[in-house]
C-alpha cells in the first residue's frame, strides 16, 4: 500500500512544521543576520584649517579644508549568539519566537506544496516509465521541477514570513500584505521569483541526494527508522546548503522589510497604518541600521562581494547549516514516521468498511 500525492503532502507539512517549531530561534537569527548588510554613505566633510610651513605652502598651495569621506556602517550582530542575546535583552525569551507562527503556517504550505508535487510528477515518470526506478539525475531533475513549480503557487508565503521575521516594527500579516500591494503592487508579493527558481537545485540536490544514499546505504529498506533518517537528511542538507549559500543570502535580502520607517516612542502608539508611522519620532539605531533595497539577486551578490567579500556571500552559514541540518534530518525523520502512522490509519479505517 502507497500513499497517494495528497497524503505525502499532508505528511510532510506536518512534520516540516514540527521540525521547524524546535529550531525557531535558530532561523530568526539567521534570516537577522543575512539580511543585514554593511552601509556605505560618501559625503563631503569641512575641515579645520592646518597650519603649515612656508615650504609647504611653496610646493602644496593653500591647504584644502574639505575631505571627501567614505563610512560603513558595522553590522547589528556579530553571530548568532549575538543575535539571541541582543533579543533576548529587549524582548525576552518571547523575542525568540517573533515570527513563529507565520514560519509554521509558511513551511507547512511550501512542504504541503513541494511533497505533493514531487510524488505526483514521480507518479507520473513511473507511469510512463512502466515503473523504471529513475537514476540520480533524474531524480535531482524530478525534484527541480517540483520545487519549480511549487514556488509558482507557494512564493508569496514566503516572501510575507520573510517581511514578518525582519519587520522592525512588528506588525501584524495583513498589514505587511497591504503595504506590499501599495508600494510594489500585486508582483510585490513575487519579489524573489528568479532566484527562487534557480534555488530549485537545493532541494532537488537535497532530496534526490537522500534517496540516492538511501538505495545504497539501505538498500531494498522501504522505511527507515528515526536515527537512520535522520542522519542521511543530514548528510543530504549539509552537501545542499554549502552549494547554494549565496543565492539563499541575496534571496533573502530581496525579501527582507526594506526601507524602515520610524519606530514608536510610547506604548500606545498605533503602527497598523503605515501611513502614521511618518508621524512618530525617529530612533537612532534605525538610521543607523537603514535598510539598503535590491531589485535583482545579482545586485545582492555584487554589493555583499564588494563591501564583505566572501564573508558576506556566506553571511549566516553557520546558523544556516545548523537549522537546516537538524530541520531536514527531523522532517525526515518525522515524515517517514508519519507515513508509517497515515498507512496504518488507512489499513484501519479500510478493515472497518469492510
Amino acid at each position: 500500500m502507497h500513499l497517494t500525492p495528497l497524503e505525502e503532502a499532508a505528511s510532510g507539512a506536518l512534520a516540516s512544521a514540527i521540525a521547524n517549531s524546535l529550531v525557531y530561534p535558530l532561523d530568526l537569527s539567521k534570516t537577522l543576520i543575512q539580511t543585514q548588510v554593511v552601509k556605505q554613505v560618501t559625503h563631503t566633510e569641512d575641515l579645520p584649517p592646518t597650519p603649515s610651513s612656508e615650504s609647504d605652502n611653496e610646493t602644496a598651495g593653500v591647504s584644502s579644508t574639505k575631505s571627501q569621506l567614505t563610512i560603513k556602517h558595522k553590522l547589528k550582530y556579530k553571530n548568532t549568539i549575538d543575535v539571541l542575546q541582543q533579543i533576548y535583552k529587549k524582548k525576552g525569551i518571547l523575542g525568540w519566537y517573533h515570527g513563529l507562527f507565520s514560519l509554521i503556517f509558511g513551511s507547512a504550505v511550501m512542504n504541503f506544496s513541494y511533497f505533493y508535487w514531487y510524488s505526483l510528477i514521480k507518479k507520473i515518470y513511473h507511469i510512463l516509465y512502466k515503473n523504471a526506478k529513475p537514476n540520480t539525475a533524474t531524480q535531482l531533475a524530478l525534484g527541480a521541477l517540483a520545487a519549480a513549480v511549487s514556488q509558482l503557487f507557494t512564493m508569496p508565503v514566503g516572501v510575507i514570513t520573510t517581511q514578518h521575521q525582519t519587520d522592525k516594527h512588528h506588525r501584524g500579516i495583513p498589514a505587511l500584505i497591504k503595504e506590499v500591494l501599495e508600494h510594489e503592487g500585486v508582483t510585490g508579493l513575487w519579489k524573489g521569483l528568479r532566484v527562487s527558481l534557480v534555488l530549485c537545485i537545493n532541494p532537488s540536490i537535497t532530496y534526490g541526494s537522500y534517496e540516492r544514499l538511501k538505495q545504497v546505504i539501505f538498500p531494498g529498506k522501504e522505511f527507515l527508522g528515526p536515527l537512520e533518517a535522520f542522519a542521511l537528511g543530514v548528510m543530504a542538507k549539509l552537501l545542499a546548503t554549502l552549494a547554494t549559500q549565496p543565492l539563499i543570502v541575496s534571496k533573502a535580502m530581496l525579501q527582507k522589510k526594506t526601507n524602515p520607517k520610524p519606530l514608536p516612542m510610547t506604548p500606545s502608539s498605533s503602527v497598523d497604518d503605515p501611513k502614521e508611522l511618518n508621524k512618530l519620532p525617529i530612533r537612532n539605531d534605525d538610521l543607523e541600521h537603514d535598510d539598503v533595497k535590491f531589485d535583482h539577486f545579482t545586485e545582492c551578490l555584487a554589493y555583499l562581494w564588494r563591501t564583505e567579500k566572501v564573508r558576506g556571500l556566506y553571511k549566516g552559514v553557520v546558523p544556516q547549516l545548523i537549522k537546516g541540518v537538524f530541520v531536514q534530518g527531523l522532517l525526515f525523520m518525522f515524515k517517514d514516521q508519519l507515513d508509517v502512522f497515515f498507512l496504518f490509519l488507512l489499513k484501519l479505517i479500510r478493515s472497518k468498511s469492510h
